[in-house]
């Protein structure tokens, strides 16, 4: 019982925060991603040597499914042997277009064209609000790697809003 109650409170707490990091970080299945992060925490869930550990667990599990996943796609479009069609041009709602100012749309456009590991680093830092250290162990790679991925993050969108301005 003790494991699904505490499941259940880190939905509540952090479903939509998963959700939209999952986006941030480039999913293109992000519910399903962080099912999946969700599942694999209620199953090691005895294993947690710190339950309040569990959101940083769980954010960590968000990043590494979403890599994974990503490079799963990479190689599986590497090895297709017709090209992709085009993709159709999607239609946004006019309740994302009004919710959503021109400048936003540039920024994620700009933030989507990142390597990886920058986008990562800036989503962690700066929508999730997180410390070097908690991004350090969310994306595992040192603090200072941390710092070198979100210098270089904050360079080439600070360039890329400019140029389109």
């Amino acid at each position: 019982m003790e494991r699904e109650a505490g499941v259940a409170r880190l939905f509540e707490l952090h479903y939509s925060s998963m959700l939209r990091l999952a986006v941030l970080l480039g999913a293109d299945d992000p519910e399903n991603v962080v099912a999946e992060a969700y599942y694999q925490i209620y199953r090691r869930w005895r294993r947690l040597k710190d339950v309040a550990a569990a959101e940083a667990y769980l954010r960590s599990t968000v990043c590494n499914l979403t890599r994974m996943r990503i490079r799963h796609l990479q190689v599986a479009r590497r090895h297709e042997e017709q090209p992709a069609p085009p993709p159709e041009a999607t239609v946004t709602s006019a309740e994302n277009t009004a919710l959503l100012r021109d400048d936003q749309r540039v920024l994620i456009d700009a933030l989507q064209q990142l390597p990886a590991r920058q986008r990562e680093a800036l989503v962690l830092r700066h929508w999730l609000g997180l410390k070097e250290a908690e991004i350090a162990a969310a994306m595992g790679i040192s603090r200072g790697s941390v710092k070198t991925h979100t210098s270089r993050g904050i360079a080439a969108l600070t360039q890329a809003m400019e140029t389109r301005r």
